[in-house]
């Protein structure tokens, strides 16, 4: 993802960058809630037991975007965590 400034506003541009088998899993717990107590369902976390260059602050989408130029994804990694041999991503959904 590169950033650039356009009138004080940054501006995204978002790349393809590789494809990643995760198993998606909604699981839902006391850290996934909001401050006013709501459970926060856009919360999603993808486990592998593969190596792939997938680091906080990256985009993922379900669907192939591998050949569209312009795009957002539809999930931003919060956390990458390590256990054992599973990498678990924390994601939540980009408004």
């Amino acid at each position: 993802m590169k950033k650039k400034m356009i009138i004080g506003e940054p501006d995204k541009k978002w790349r393809y960058k590789c494809i990643a088998w995760l198993n998606m899993q909604q699981d839902v717990n006391e850290l996934d809630k909001k401050s006013t107590g709501e459970v926060d369902y856009s919360i999603y976390k993808g486990r592998t037991d593969k190596i792939y260059d997938i680091q906080k602050g990256n985009g993922i989408s379900f669907t192939d975007i591998s050949k569209t130029d312009k795009f957002v994804p539809e999930y931003r990694v919060l956390d990458k965590n390590e256990i054992g041999n599973t990498v678990v991503y924390r994601m939540e959904k980009i408004q």
